[in-house]
């Protein structure tokens, strides 16, 4: 068997799982990484690992296409989704025209590209794709598994009232202070906006799934309700990246939501913590983290995704990590075998990984992202 030859753009918390996860399968080869400044000339191997794996990380662009490798992950960590466009379509037309096809998380807008915001956009995609004969996927945890889980648990349906998925999450174990304040306010004072409470930011995000989810049951959304809440601490809580004082923002709820037919219909809502009893009126899970989707309807339906070993809840950030890169590198042959141009999971065969009976050589002890400063993006 001939292998698929694949390069990582990106050398951050995606790049350096997804180095290790190419490893040891039998139809594809991991070829070249690429990353912007830090860990050029290290060993890609190693920043996941202890054992290198024989691919230098580079900064050169030309280098990386002159592997002519059939697939790229795009893995650039843009922490404002709103600039992420801009970074992300640049590499992405390029790679596209190239005749590479690319596989990313790093544009969560593209998991139903018939929902993007900028359709010009897309059709910029589809046109360097079109060009270069190849096919761009993209996917992810969230968004991306939670929709499919979410149509999924339709087919046990006969009538539905309303969807909502849920993640619920411990954020406690998470050691980048950066971005839990930037994106989501933790560690700040309430008064100061998050990235994500600012108006638009959650429909660009989480507006897809919304719209794949009702398009896929034949409906049109017909208006969308942002909400945003905060909780300050009422002590001072230990986490990962240092201490959140008492008073500063130690949990949030997120809640997007689409109205079909005049009514709340399909809901996407995240509760964030940073301690267990903090805001007990909100959704909770029984463990550091999970994804539920839950279906009021003829009949009720839930389903629950839990993330990680609940005996090692400081595994939970790596874990979420793992699945985000798990759901592109699984579908890289099947986006390679697939027609050019911008597509989805609703196109796509299930993405089940190739040779994943393998020995568990690849797997890590100790699964604990390293801190940002060991790595770049």
């Amino acid at each position: 068997m001939t292998k698929l030859r694949v390069v990582v753009i990106g050398s951050g918390n995606i790049g350096g799982i997804a180095v290790r996860c190419l490893q040891g399968r039998e139809d594809v080869e991991l070829v070249g990484v690429w990353s912007r400044s830090r860990n050029v000339g290290v060993d890609a191997g190693l920043l996941d690992t202890d054992q290198p794996c024989g691919v230098m990380i580079t900064n050169n662009e030309e280098e990386i296409f002159a592997l002519l490798p059939d697939c790229a992950v795009m893995a650039l960590n843009v922490r404002d989704p709103l600039e992420a466009q801009s970074v992300n379509g640049e590499w992405h037309v390029k790679l596209l025209e190239r005749g590479i096809n690319v596989v990313t998380a790093s544009d969560g807008s593209l998991v139903f590209p018939p929902s993007h915001a900028d359709q010009a956009y897309v059709a910029r995609l589809e046109a360097a794709a079109q060009k270069g004969n190849a096919t761009l996927y993209a996917n992810g945890q969230e968004p991306g598994f939670v929709d499919h889980m979410a149509l999924l648990a339709t087919t046990m349906s006969n009538t539905i009232s309303r969807i909502t998925s849920y993640e619920l999450f411990n954020y406690s174990m998470v050691q980048d202070r950066n971005e839990m304040a930037l994106n989501f306010g933790f560690d700040e004072l309430p008064e100061k906006p998050a990235i994500l409470e600012q108006p638009g930011v959650q429909l660009y995000v989480w507006g897809g799934p919304l719209i794949n989810v009702a398009d896929k049951l034949g409906y049109k959304v017909e208006r969308f309700e942002e909400l945003y809440e905060k909780r300050v601490a009422e002590r001072d809580i230990e986490v990962a990246f240092g201490t959140i004082q008492k008073g500063r923002v130690a949990a949030v709820r997120i809640r997007t939501s689409a109205y079909v037919e005049g009514r709340e219909a399909i809901v996407v809502e995240h509760v964030n913590r940073m301690c267990d009893d903090i805001a007990p009126e909100w959704k909770k899970a029984d463990t550091h983290g999970c994804m539920r989707v839950e279906i009021e309807g003829d009949p009720n339906i839930a389903m629950e995704c839990t993330i990680g070993d609940r005996s090692k809840p400081e595994e939970l950030g790596y874990d979420g990590y793992l699945m985000t890169v798990t759901r592109i590198v699984n579908a890289i042959p099947y986006v390679c075998a697939a027609s050019p141009g911008v597509t989805s999971f609703r196109e796509l065969p299930l993405t089940t990984p190739s040779s994943a009976l393998r020995s568990a050589a690849t797997s890590v002890d100790h699964k604990i992202l390293k801190p940002t400063s060991a790595r770049s993006h």
